[in-house]
């Protein structure tokens, strides 16, 4: 319990020292995407919200699931990796296809309610940074704008992430867990079309 309510305040004290960084005046970085652009590409874009969705919810199927600071670190581990190979790497189709996997995958353990270990939900939880990270949109490549993206990116998706896991403690109540179970299947079912999509049509 106690691991679960330092994360808001690290959430916080990160957006703090954003804060106090961009009030400086630096008239070089003229943005068009702002900070809260970036904070909701994770739930905004449809490539990372299947995935952040399915994550979330095998995460809050799990009885003894907690969002703390090694999840987080896992996360913003993935989103990190992530990003760099899609500024430094040139991913073309396989950026938009690791997300939908990583949602099938994650979707179909949701669907047949199966416990899992607490390493592969931590491997689970670097998969979906990297899926996030392969899908932001970066105005340019400078320092700045990669920090900003990977900061925004991060405390956007946790933030989803312990809404989904710890609001309402997980019930027990057998309408819940189906409704979990269905919620799963959706995010297969949706995660399937969209890869047959993209490899119907590739860009």
């Amino acid at each position: 319990m106690n691991s679960q309510m330092k994360i808001p305040k690290l959430i916080w004290r990160l957006f703090l020292i954003y804060v106090g960084v961009t009030s400086m005046h630096v008239p070089v970085n003229a943005h068009d995407i702002g900070f809260g652009d970036q904070l909701l590409q994770p739930v905004t874009l449809f490539h990372c919200l299947l995935p952040l969705l399915a994550v979330g919810l095998i995460s809050r199927q799990q009885q003894s699931a907690q969002i703390n600071h090694f999840v987080a670190f896992m996360l913003g581990l993935g989103l990190l990796v992530g990003l760099t190979c899609k500024v430094y790497l040139d991913l073309s189709q396989g950026q938009l296809i690791f997300a939908p996997i990583i949602a099938v995958f994650a979707g179909g353990l949701v669907a047949i309610a199966r416990p899992i270990s607490g390493g592969v939900l931590c491997l689970l939880f670097a998969s979906l940074g990297i899926a996030i990270g392969t899908n932001l949109s970066l105005e340019n490549t400078d320092w700045f704008d990669f920090a900003q993206a990977l900061l925004a990116a991060f405390i956007g998706s946790i933030t989803v992430l312990y809404v989904m896991t710890t609001t309402a403690v997980p019930a027990t109540a057998d309408w819940h867990r189906v409704g979990l179970r269905v919620m799963g299947s959706w995010v297969f079912a949706c995660a399937i079309m969209v890869i047959a999509l993209e490899l119907r049509n590739p860009t």
